[in-house]
């Protein structure tokens, strides 16, 4: 009896702990104007001190070249703006989940918990802008993992800011993300000179980036985590680029694969949801293997960052001890990026794990963030 009691009491936890539903703010649509256009805005109380928070929807573009609304939040310090005006921190965050409900400003004050650095960078005179992407707020498909359409987001958070109370921007901007947002600003970095020529990108901060999709996504899933991100690849992908998930997945499979794809991962109680939904997906629900079922290779590879130079100076922190983004991954695409002759300061954090890097790594990178807004010489450890 105490057994079943108990499972009561977990299930009921559970259900207590589901992702809340976007409210009318989030129901706007892209207006006819440039991107990074500011839509709306509301003042949003984080319980932040030293800064305004506002959540915003601002125009973007998708990766058809669609405009798109997209959420977020930005925060915008109490103090004067300094001579010349203010410079943008643009945080990309890790994977959250895909569906509407997903967007971290719907967590409310937890927010600030979630993006690394924020309290240094708000006391050093920096506005932070943090987008939820595309999808997990406002209506639409997710771009999960897919490099332009969370790129773009990105870049477009940082022109949004512009409209905003005592903003007074400067136009130049650093990226900063981890996991997914890390793959995400290594694209910012590749496509911020073309895409946003009324920006100056001073530098690209990225922890854990997922680098090779093509390995990474493929690889067979041993845990219900991984069966989880699967199912957020394959649902978002099939959506996006009109591939029937029957591809790769079972048939009788897919039905799992969406409701899996249903469930975000903010909290804890979330992500227990998520991984019961993934466990529908064990033992196997890949009925061909996508790294050699067109078009999923060329997908991967499009997907996957270092077909461009970086686009300013770049930081990679990895953990030694990640088995999410297994080092091994990341130092070959430092490798790569070492080969081009690019700029890059490569760090590995001994023990840190997927989860604990960004803090872990947190001095780095902040120091890092104020070299680069004060004109520095970014450090290039790459063998000679």
């Amino acid at each position: 009896m105490v057994p079943r009691l108990a499972l009561l009491f977990w299930i009921a936890a559970l259900a207590s702990c589901a992702a809340p539903k976007p409210g009318p703010f989030y129901a706007a649509k892209a207006a006819p104007a440039p991107p990074g256009t500011l839509i709306s805005f509301a003042p949003f109380n984080t319980g932040l001190g030293g800064a305004s928070a506002y959540k915003v929807i601002y125009n973007s573009t998708d990766i058809h070249g669609a405009s798109i609304p997209v959420s977020g939040v930005i925060f915008i310090p109490a103090t004067p703006p300094p001579p010349g005006g203010r410079n943008v921190v643009a945080w990309a965050h890790p994977t959250t989940g895909v569906a509407p409900g997903c967007a971290p400003s719907l967590e409310g004050g937890g927010i600030v918990d979630s993006v690394p650095g924020l309290s240094d960078f708000i006391a050093a005179g920096d506005i932070v802008a943090a987008t939820d992407y595309p999808g997990l707020g406002t209506p639409g498909v997710s771009p999960y993992l897919l490099g332009d359409g969370e790129a773009r987001s990105i870049i477009d958070s940082v022109r949004g800011a512009r409209a905003l109370p005592n903003a007074d921007m400067n136009g130049d901007y650093v990226v900063w993300g981890h996991s997914q947002g890390a793959q995400a600003v290594l694209f910012a970095g590749q496509i911020a000179g073309s895409y946003a020529p009324d920006l100056h990108l001073e530098g690209v901060a990225a922890a854990a980036p997922v680098t090779d999709l093509n390995g990474e996504l493929t690889e067979p899933f041993s845990g219900d985590s991984g069966r989880l991100l699967a199912a957020y690849v394959y649902y978002t992908w099939s959506a996006t680029y009109q591939v029937p998930m029957t591809t790769v997945v079972y048939p009788s499979a897919v039905a799992a694969v969406q409701n899996t794809a249903s469930k975000c991962i903010n909290s804890l109680g979330q992500g227990a949801q998520a991984i019961l939904a993934a466990s529908a997906l064990n033992p196997v629900f890949l009925s061909h293997p996508p790294q050699s079922t067109p078009p999923w290779p060329a997908l991967f590879d499009e997907n996957s960052p270092g077909h461009a130079a970086p686009g300013a100076p770049l930081l990679i922190v990895q953990g030694t001890k990640d088995t999410t983004v297994e080092p091994h991954w990341t130092r070959s695409f430092a490798a790569k990026v070492c080969q081009r002759r690019e700029s890059l300061d490569y760090v590995e954090v001994p023990g840190a794990t997927h989860l604990d890097i960004p803090e872990e790594a947190l001095p780095v990178v902040t120091n890092w963030i104020k070299d680069r807004f004060a004109g520095l010489q970014a450090a290039d450890n790459c063998p000679s």
